[in-house]
Parts: structure tokens; sequence; C-alpha cells
């Protein structure tokens, strides 16, 4: 589902956005801040903004990325440099509307706003969201309220303040004025340019915030969200379909065939495993062949309740979570599920990737990088298509090796997010024994056997929650639990095995 909020400056499109994105589990898409990025590329690189083709060019060559604080906050990268507060600033105001005039600007920045949206639900804020970004958009809501109050929110959040959650903040006369009139020059900008004028879309719930508070705001768009779910009964409609990619960079798509010569990690990350070419499925069947025999005979492993693992819904996977102590946790899973004709897909740090050896092979035999510690959009999308194409997901939620019971574990949900993006089944397995294979201060490897089971599968419909961000939230709770249940079966069943 896509929910587009558009509006005029200050008029809180993007604490609103965030506030849903938050409370349902939506991915925020941050339409406004790319506009920013482009502006302040064009000031650091000293391009004249009056210069439509220049900063055209630009737009259509610079890396734009979000990414979440360590506060859970939303991070603005350009060219890999954190721009969060720098596309914030008054330089940055007074050219950006002229630079998101541009007709080729837009264009380069809705084909990438479109692509970070494919697939999932978002909640997207700008200035034509709905009528030109998205316009097959579930909810649209053109939020706005009067030049004066827009103002004073502007100002308060430049002295640092936040007027929607502290309705009481203020600063002085003189900074109001100089932002209204910035404002009301803005918003004669950006209504009547030529490409995509702000306006709002025929089918938009106009809101007006002037005179309502933050959570006043949020419930009403939620409650439009809910009621767009219970009229849908249809499949959602696809997304439009990517124009070619900018500046020659080439980039994989689903509706690109894969490479039979020349493919890039990035096609292997973007297509099914079965459309791989025969040179790479032949290293995964050998790969899964040479080392699924060499560890069964120096680690024998077993998987108990493996029909848990290996039932198979067709055209749809589930998301396989596992606690983790060694580098053989994911090679049990991956072996077992080859040996029973399934496929799988390991979700794996992308620190990995320093390498482009191993990043090579990663991407080969079937692998997705996700930058830990970000709201890593890309991964995201790629593994909930990698399970509606029908292939499996092997998820960490400890985030690395946990190796003794008294390690402090960061659990990180993301999981339960992707499993209900893509309609999926989440699978719990526990592994004991493995964790003593490496003894600590050294990097010789001990034989041993090891031990698996698997519980039946998680489902979304059986949970008790309502509302979207509590029902990931139990669902993240619940199959974590899972987990350790197993694992203390295991310890119970084979004293001694960690």
């Amino acid at each position: 589902m896509i929910v587009a909020i558009d509006g005029p400056a200050g008029s809180g499109k993007s604490t609103v956005a965030h506030a849903i994105a938050r409370r349902m589990g939506f991915v925020y898409l941050d339409t406004g801040a790319m506009y920013r990025a482009v502006t302040e590329k064009c000031l650091l690189s000293g391009t004249d903004v009056s210069d439509g083709a220049a900063v055209a060019g630009l737009a259509r060559k610079v890396l734009i990325e979000f990414s979440q604080a360590d506060d859970g906050t939303q991070k603005v990268l350009l060219d890999g440099r954190d721009v969060t507060a720098a596309i914030r600033t008054p330089e940055v105001d007074a050219c950006v509307s002229e630079v998101s005039a541009y007709p080729d600007v837009r264009a380069a920045m809705v084909e990438r706003q479109r692509e970070l949206a494919r697939g999932g639900d978002v909640v997207a804020e700008g200035r034509d969201i709905g009528t030109t970004v998205f316009p097959q958009a579930e909810v649209k809501v053109f939020l706005t309220a009067s030049d004066v109050a827009r103002a004073h929110r502007r100002a308060v959040q430049r002295s640092g303040g936040d007027a929607a959650t502290d309705p009481s903040a203020t600063t002085d006369a003189a900074t109001e004025s100089k932002v209204l009139e910035s404002l009301r020059h803005r918003d004669g900008i950006d209504s009547s340019r030529a490409s995509s004028p702000l306006r709002a879309a025929p089918d938009a719930h106009r809101i007006d915030s002037s005179e309502l508070s933050l959570d006043e705001v949020v419930s009403e768009v939620m409650s439009l969200v809910e009621r767009a779910r219970e009229a849908k009964g249809a499949p959602e409609a696809p997304a439009a379909p990517p124009k070619p990619a900018a500046a020659g960079a080439r980039r994989a798509t689903r509706e690109e065939p894969m490479p039979s010569h020349g493919a890039t990690d990035e096609d292997y990350f973007e297509h099914g495993m079965t459309d791989f070419p025969a040179p790479a499925r032949f290293l995964y069947h050998f790969v899964c062949a040479v080392v699924g025999a060499f560890t069964k005979v120096v680690w024998p492993w077993t998987i108990e309740n493996g029909r848990y693992l290996w039932s198979h819904t067709e055209g749809h996977g589930s998301v396989v979570i596992m606690n983790h102590v060694s580098m053989l946790d994911p090679v049990v899973v991956a072996v077992s599920m080859w040996f029973h004709h399934r496929r799988l897909r390991i979700l794996y740090k992308s620190e990995f990737d320093g390498s482009k050896v191993v990043g090579a092979l990663f991407a080969r035999v079937g692998g997705i990088p996700v930058e830990r510690g970000t709201a890593d959009l890309k991964a995201i999308r790629r593994a909930q298509r990698a399970l509606q194409r029908g292939e499996s997901l092997l998820v960490f939620p400890e985030g690395t090796r946990v190796r003794s019971d008294d390690q402090q574990i960061d659990i990180r949900g993301g999981f339960s997010l992707i499993a209900q993006m893509a309609k999926a089944d989440i699978v719990p397995i526990a592994i004991v024994g493995a964790r003593r294979i490496t003894p600590e201060g050294t990097h010789w490897k001990l034989p041993g056997r090891v031990f698996c089971k698997v519980g039946e599968a998680l489902t979304f419909d059986q949970l008790e929650s309502k509302g979207r961000k509590a029902r990931l939230e139990e669902m993240e709770a619940k199959a974590m639990e899972r987990v350790y249940e197993l694992r203390g079966d295991l310890r119970e069943e084979h004293p001694g095995k960690e």
C-alpha cells in the first residue's frame, strides 16, 4: 500500500509521514529531502542553479540514500556523506524550489522514488506525490495550513524545536516574518511551475492542520489507511514500470532478463535463483554438495522436525529465523534446503562485500547483503521479492554470533516486517553444539555433533494485536521466544551442548 501525502512547505508533511510510518510499520520515503540533496550538491559543487541542463545532469549522477540513525531518526546521505542537517539550511531553502522545478530533475527523482517504493507499504510525502509520482496510491492526503501557522512551525524547527510536539514552542517575530516571506515566495514557485505544480489530486483527502495537533492529524490519516484496507478486495495494482536507468548506469530490475554473460552482483541480488546463468547454478550445487558432505563428516548435524523447514507452498517462500553461534549455522540450513530442492537466500551483513571475492561468491549462491544499523530499503525490497518468487529467506535476528549466554543481544526485528510485506510465514529454528567449534582465542576448528530443531510456522493470522506496528512487535517477540524455546528443548535433549 502507498500513502501519498502532498502539501505546501511547512504544512507538517514530514512530521506526519514519519509518525504514520513509525506507528504502522510503513517505510518512510522523504521525497522532498531528495530535491534538497540535489540542491545541496549544486551548492557544494558550484553548479549554477539557474542552469537547468547542468542541474539535471548532476541529479542523474548523484547518489542519494536513506539510513537510520542510532536514535531512530532518518539520515539523508549524499554520495555517502550525512547531509541531514545541511539540507535544511536557509541557503538550500532559497534554491530548492528552482532546482525542483526543472522537468529533467523531477524525472530523475521520480524514477528513483518509484524504484524505492516498489512492492511494499510506503508513506511518501512531497509536493506531487499523489498527482505525479504515485497517482495509483491507495490513500492520498493533501495536508495544508495557513501560511502564518506554517511559518511559525518552520521558524521553530530552525531554532531546534518542534511545534508539532510542543505547541508552546516560540521564536522571535523577526525570524517568523522572514520565514513567512520565504514560504510565500516558495508557494508561488511551487504552484506555478510547468512541471508537476503543487496541487491536490482530485481524489485526495484535504486536511487543514492549522488548529490540529499532530496526534489528531495522524489519527485521521491512519483512519483513511484502515478504511482503504477494508475496501480493498482486489490485489494491489502493479507499480509503474521503471524508466531506463539514468546516466548510462545499468540497474537490474525485475522486468529485465538476467544477463547470460557479464552479470554483476546487482543482477544476482535482483533476480530469481532459477534465472541465474548456468555457471552460477553449477557453482551453487557444487558448493552445497561439497560443503554439505564435509560438514556432515566433521560436525555430524541433524535436523529434528525438518518437514516444517522443507514444506513448500507453491510460489511462496518462508522467512527462516535462527539463533547464531557459528559460521556453520547458515551452512546447515542452506544445505538442508538444497537437498530438499528448496531455494534459500541468506541475508548477510554487507561488511562481507569488503572482499570482492567473498562478495561475488555470496551473490552467486543467492545471498542478499544488508547494511546493519540502517533502514536498508533496498535489502528489504530484494528480500520481499525473493519470498514472493517462492524463495525462502534465512535471517539471523541476533545480528552477530553469540559467544555466551551472558552476551548482550540486540534483536533486529526487521524480519517480521519483511514477512508481513511478502505475506510470508516465519519458521523458527534453533541450533546447539556449534558454539564450541572454534574455541575462544584460536582459529582451530574442533569436531563435534551439532543438533537443530525446527518449530511450526508462525503466521500473522495467529496474532492477537491490533494495528500494524503492534502486530509486528508481537510477531518479533513471539518468533524469537519460540527460537529460544527450541534451543532449550535441544539443550535438555543433548546435555552439554550450547
